[in-house]
């Protein structure tokens, strides 16, 4: 095509465009000959970032960027082009695509907000200290969620059959079609906003109950934004509404007696030397517990990095035992058992920066391209749907297997490690999980002297190299 002819074509598209961005004729353009677009962002290269959409008008680029901004790079096989941009900058562009189609496209700049901001006095009254909460507008949002249609379902999401839950309904339900009720009932309707909504309440605190923005959190979650933020203002008025306070007030001890059990039982300080033993390159100044009686089977991780201190947090549920549940293990076993689940929320604080070093991470990505001969696509293992989300889970579950051999009694090891194995495999669909514990389980056994796991992880992704 001659420049004239390419200049004609793109005015003529322009023309046609007309929306609500305005695109000069002097717009800059790049070529393409595959969709797929690799982006740098200030020095972080994101391979396969973004897929060329010529029916988008215009495919617009959200990107967070510091007050001084940050260089943004569009790579495609043929061509790039680079913009310095700065918060609520809007930068248009055209990618040709294979010489005839124009995809408009736009980055536009975002003020990155830091996740978290750790003053002096916070960091003196958390530093080496675990913190066990039920706080009160992360109860509310699990209340919210409990009287969703999303949340009476039988999904596993709230965990029922149980006088707490009976209280909730017998005080909320009147108030199941309430706005704040709708609108999280639109949100979790996508199970993956469930974790979001519920973290992202940490963020938010009760104030006379008031509920205000936190001091030291902007939101929990990985994402960019706080994603219930807007939806504050109709869960004050479900709270004025509903007399949350006074609820939440009533069960207070109920809260108390459950934080307690969490604190002392389960052998959390234990766990967190283990951990910090075994990682040893991964320290944090502060542990959080955050969890919910109304919680079932869905458990997050998160941790931060800002102002010279390290947090971690783990979202979890509580062990509660059923009423008829068979007493399989000692009372000592059973401890041990009850503190998996928290703990495979902690050592993700450990093993997913320990996977992600370099001399790992393009392994673990290479051995994992084939997520089916690892997991189970009709199972729940689908969901660690990326190399690092499947290899961690895999070493997540073979930890709790090696906590039972330095924690739980001696001849009930083996039945917990098997029952482990079953779940995985059977239940949860992590395929080669059984042949791999079993691996990790005598490779730990048989560790040197002064050999801690991080030690162990050449020995370990080369299994997976092996076994693929």
């Amino acid at each position: 095509m001659s420049k004239l002819a390419l200049a004609c074509f793109f005015i003529a598209l322009i023309s046609i465009f007309n929306g609500a961005v305005s695109f000069s004729q002097n717009i800059k353009v790049i070529r393409a000959s595959g969709k797929s677009v690799d982006i740098r962002v200030g020095s972080e290269l994101r391979k396969s970032n973004w897929n060329i959409s010529p029916d988008i008008k215009p495919d617009v680029y959200d990107v967070y960027v510091p007050k001084a901004g940050k260089a943004v790079t569009f790579i495609t096989n043929k061509d790039s082009i680079r913009f310095d941009v700065k918060p609520d900058d809007y930068q248009a562009f055209v990618i040709l695509l294979n010489g005839k189609d124009s995809a408009f496209t736009a980055i536009k700049g975002h003020l990155d907000v830091p996740r978290a901001r750790f003053s002096d006095d916070y960091k003196k009254s958390h530093t080496g200290k675990t913190f066990v909460e039920i706080p009160p507008v992360y109860e509310l949002m699990n209340v919210v969620m409990a009287i969703t249609n999303e949340g009476k379902k039988d999904n596993g999401m709230i965990r029922k059959n149980n006088t707490y839950y009976s209280d909730v309904l017998q005080w909320f339900d009147q108030y199941h079609n309430d706005p704040a009720v709708v609108a999280v009932n639109a949100e979790i309707a996508n199970p993956d906003n469930y974790f979001s909504a519920k973290m992202d309440a940490y963020a938010f605190e009760y104030q006379n109950e008031k509920i205000v923005q936190s001091h030291v959190y902007d939101r929990i979650g990985f994402s960019n934004t706080n994603n219930i933020r807007s939806l504050i203002p109709a869960l004050q008025e479900f709270a004025v509404k509903s007399k949350f306070a006074d609820f939440y007030k009533k069960h207070q001890n109920y809260y108390d007696g459950l934080i307690t059990s969490y604190r002392d039982s389960i052998g959390v300080p234990e766990m967190q030397k283990w951990l910090v033993i075994n990682f040893p390159s991964t320290k944090y100044d502060s542990f959080k517990i955050i969890f919910s009686p109304l919680v079932a089977s869905n458990q997050s991780a998160t941790w931060f990095e800002f102002d010279g201190f390290k947090e971690a947090q783990a979202h979890v549920n509580f062990p509660f035992h059923s009423a008829n549940q068979p007493k399989t293990y000692s009372k000592e076993a059973s401890l041990v058992q009850d503190g998996s689940i928290v703990f495979t929320e902690l050592n993700h604080a450990f093993i997913n920066p320990e996977s992600a070093k370099p001399q790992y991470a393009e392994r673990i990505v290479k051995t994992f391209a084939n997520l089916a001969t690892w997991n189970n696509p009709e199972k729940p293992a689908k969901y660690y749907n990326d190399p690092f989300a499947s290899f961690n889970e895999y070493m997540n579950w073979a930890l709790v297997c090696l906590r039972y051999l330095d924690y739980a009694p001696k001849n009930e090891q083996e039945k917990l490690i098997q029952q482990t194995e079953n779940m995985m495999v059977n239940s949860r669909g992590f395929i080669k999980f059984a042949e791999f514990d079993q691996f990790l389980v005598k490779l730990y056994r048989n560790r040197k002297k002064g050999q801690v796991l991080a030690d162990l992880y050449p020995e370990i992704v080369g299994w997976f190299e092996g076994n693929k």
